[in-house]
């Protein structure tokens, strides 16, 4: 028979390692992309910093959706919440983000997302890393004043991406 004091239990629970497994979800041209680098890399950086999650290990499972299948997408996204999840993060499609959205926001999921937001309405379980377009508007004024600038151009890649500012 073993006997174990119940301080000693939790002592020795307490070292023991757990895992939290974070999940995302890029597009497939998005594969090595800065984004999903930068993601990596901030799983990297709270595993090294021991005390913001002490004894406690974080691991990603990424997904890779293509652009134009929402409905590949909501499957892959259910996939992912059906295991163990402390929440999800992207994709930074508007469309694809929107819809994972709507699906994290059903389930009390916390969802992360990195994408140009064009409903400013307050979403209970989701945090979105990109400026809003009143800020990236007062930015690009503030940057024309400081270099003294009367015009400028702006190319975006997709046409979501407009914006009116004189």
């Amino acid at each position: 028979m073993l006997l174990v004091h119940e301080k000693d239990m939790k002592r020795t629970f307490s070292c023991m390692n757990k895992s939290l497994t974070t999940r995302a979800i890029f597009t497939e041209d998005q594969k090595d992309s800065p984004s999903e680098l930068a993601f990596k890399y901030a799983v990297y950086r709270i595993n090294k910093d021991k005390s913001l999650l002490p004894n406690t290990t974080l691991v990603y499972d990424i997904q890779y959706v293509p652009k134009d299948d929402s409905f590949r997408t909501s499957k892959k996204a259910c996939r992912q919440l059906s295991r163990s999840v402390q929440g999800l993060f992207g994709p930074s499609d508007p469309l694809l983000g929107a819809h994972i959205q709507s699906i994290c926001e059903a389930l009390d999921v916390p969802h992360l997302e990195a994408r140009m937001d064009f409903e400013p309405t307050f979403k209970e379980f989701s945090i979105n890393l990109y400026p809003a377009q009143d800020h990236l508007n007062k930015a690009f004024k503030d940057l024309m004043s400081f270099l003294n600038w009367t015009r400028v151009g702006i190319i975006y890649e997709e046409n979501y991406g407009m914006f009116d500012e004189q």
